[in-house]
């Protein structure tokens, strides 16, 4: 039981902290600033309202990470590992090669 509710913390943790992530990267450029940039060159006003720039971006933002982790369906239509598997098995060769310095350093 207390895995499962260490497991849903974590879970939940990652996910607002990535979506708070996104949200100062997009305040940092200044999306908002941008999307009105856009609107009043290529229609000459900016909507009031959320149009259809918004909502395509926030939809193509969400299909291109599901799509980069390769997260679209249940079955992997390629062997290729995810670049989240990647990044883990180069985090698991330096935790190896470290244990192995310090062991090395202590036989000295």
């Amino acid at each position: 039981m207390c895995k499962y509710f260490k497991s849903a913390l974590i879970g939940i943790v990652i996910f607002f902290g990535s979506g708070f992530s996104i949200m100062a990267f997009h305040n940092d450029i200044g999306i908002v600033d941008l999307f009105a940039q856009i609107y009043t060159q290529v229609i000459g006003y900016a909507p009031e309202q959320i149009g259809g720039l918004e909502i395509g971006y926030s939809i193509g933002l969400a299909l291109g990470i599901l799509i980069f982790f390769n997260h679209i369906s249940l079955k992997k239509k390629e062997k290729d590992p995810t670049p989240l598997q990647v990044e883990v098995g180069k985090y698991e060769q330096d935790v190896e090669d470290t244990i192995e310095r310090i062991r090395k350093k202590e036989q000295e």
